[in-house]
């Protein structure tokens, strides 16, 4: 996208109409080369906060983060080509994403938007990521332009599940010895229970959290990407936690049929459950929920990859602990 036309928003543009920011504000520049689309770029740089949780040992971009871009610039187009306001602009669900490629400090993350239907306050998007001319991730998601698209059929928590207050299962220190995810991107802070098939974790939101500032504090709610990598990173804990993966690590490889029925915002304590509904070779797959007051608040079908972890990471896991 070297020979794209002349920039239409800047990053000083984005940063007064975007509600993300810095360090969640996942784009640099949008143009608009043709009504219902839009193109984006975000450079990949080692010094982005989450690479330095993600992994320490080996910086990748976590897929979440790469479909965050592109909800951002789907956002950008609604609001640049519908006029939609942007404190009024709610992911409602995420039909399909697949991660294909890892992306890296170094590349530049190109960003192509499509509208594929845009009827009674819903948009229906299609988005394109891409690193020198290769996919790297794609997805089709729908945005609503009020709260109230959201799904309001509730569901209530099962009677099993246990509550935040519960005594944890494993501690952070524990989870940290388990998978290699450290600040600012470890999004559960204790397993409450698990057993072969389910594991329940806790996700605790503070209003300190880095995803929460942003021009519109009486709108802080948690990001909805970051909710389907806390359902993640509880499985990635449930399947490292086999012996015969134990020192590996997690990739996220898919999700499909997700929705978000209610915002999480600080103070709420998040219960994520994730159930394995497949566990081949080095593939697992699962349905994951989030609670919030015994209700339910997001679903999705998740997909990860198990890989060996890269040397450092290894000789840190068998050095001697202090």
């Amino acid at each position: 996208m070297n020979d794209a036309p002349s920039v239409r928003l800047d990053y000083q543009q984005l940063r007064k109409m975007l509600p993300q920011q810095a360090p969640f504000m996942m784009v640099d520049r949008v143009w608009f080369p043709a009504p219902q689309q839009a193109r984006g770029i975000k450079n990949m740089t080692i010094n982005e906060p989450f690479f330095q949780g993600h992994f320490p040992a080996q910086p990748v971009l976590p897929g979440v983060l790469l479909l965050e871009a592109l909800l951002q610039v789907g956002g950008v187009l609604m609001h640049q080509s519908a006029g939609w306001p942007w404190a009024q602009i709610w992911l409602l669900a995420i039909e399909q994403a697949k991660f294909r490629q890892p992306v890296v400090p170094g590349d530049q993350l190109e960003l192509d938007l499509t509208v594929l239907r845009c009827r009674g306050g819903s948009a229906r998007l299609r988005g394109l990521a891409s690193v020198r001319g290769t996919p790297v991730g794609q997805a089709v998601f729908t945005l609503g332009q009020h709260e109230a698209l959201r799904p309001r059929h509730q569901q209530s928590a099962p009677a099993t599940l246990p509550a935040p207050q519960t005594p944890p299962f494993m501690d952070i220190q524990q989870i940290m010895r388990i998978i290699p995810h450290r600040y600012p991107f470890l999004m559960i802070d204790a397993i409450l229970c698990q057993t072969a098939e389910q594991i329940v974790a806790l996700k605790n939101l503070s209003g300190n959290e880095p995803f929460f500032q942003g021009p519109l504090p009486q709108n802080a709610v948690m990001p909805g990407t970051l909710l389907m990598e806390a359902m993640a990173q509880a499985g990635s804990v449930h399947m490292l936690n086999m012996p015969h993966f134990r020192g590996q690590v997690g990739y996220f490889m898919s999700l499909e049929q997700a929705r978000f029925r209610q915002p999480v915002r600080p103070g709420d304590q998040l219960i994520l459950t994730m159930e394995l509904t497949a566990n081949r070779r080095r593939v697992g797959r699962g349905y994951g929920c989030a609670f919030v007051d015994g209700v339910q608040v997001a679903e999705a079908r998740l997909a990860f990859i198990i890989a060996e972890a890269p040397p450092a990471q290894a000789a840190a896991e068998q050095a001697p602990q202090r």
